[in-house]
């Protein structure tokens, strides 16, 4: 926690600061649909849990003004888990939460009403919670792990300096996010959401921006 106040901290201060390289602060907000895959080793399979609904929030910074790759980092809390089926025919909910930092690399092309893009980078992941009820889950997820996430969105052009925008992503755990002698457990999680950031001033949409000459 001590480490993630000095990021927004420090985030902060660059913001205030006006860097050249700052090119837009913003939020998120959306739904998120986890699932897991239990991998046991004796006997050795894999089960596949069924989806449980969630909710993610984020601030993020997008930095450099390129007009066709840029730099998105940000701070996440993101709810994941599964329902574990057993054959008796029992739910049993699992209800993990974390605060992740994400790091993406964000592709766009500007049209003329719209900035379709897509974006794909690792997160590493902080667990804040566990509430889990399947009987083969007997230890704790461990603390911290890295996933992936790639996805895309549709940031819609205004004459203002605030952009609202709708992203989708996939973000399946690179590691196993929960590891016991006989069982290995990895998160899958499919996020959507809503977001508006603030784009700071002299930072303009130009590579496909129609200029109209009297």
């Amino acid at each position: 926690m001590k480490k993630l106040i000095l990021f927004s901290a420090t985030l902060l201060m660059i913001v205030q600061t006006k860097a050249q390289f700052v090119n837009s602060i913003g939020i998120t907000a959306g739904v998120s649909a986890g699932n897991q895959k239990f991998y046991f080793a004796e006997p050795l399979s894999i089960s596949r849990k069924k989806y449980i609904v969630g909710f993610n929030a984020s601030v993020f910074g997008e930095f450099f003004s390129h007009d066709y790759a840029r730099w998105v980092t940000e701070i996440q809390y993101d709810q994941k888990g599964s329902i574990d089926r057993q054959p008796d025919g029992n739910d049993y909910p699992n209800h993990l939460s974390y605060l992740s930092w994400n790091n993406y690399l964000k592709l766009r092309y500007e049209m003329y009403s719209i900035i379709p893009y897509i974006m794909v980078g690792p997160k590493l992941e902080y667990k804040l919670s566990q509430g889990t009820s399947s009987p083969a889950v007997t230890t704790s997820f461990l603390p911290l792990h890295i996933s992936g996430a790639f996805g895309g969105g549709v940031e819609f052009v205004s004459f203002t300096n605030f952009k609202f925008l709708v992203e989708a992503f996939y973000n399946p755990d690179m590691m196993p996010a929960y590891v016991s002698p006989n069982l290995h457990i990895k998160n899958k999680n499919i996020q959507l959401r809503v977001g508006v950031k603030y784009e700071f001033g002299g930072q303009k949409e130009t590579c496909n921006t129609p200029t109209y000459v009297e």
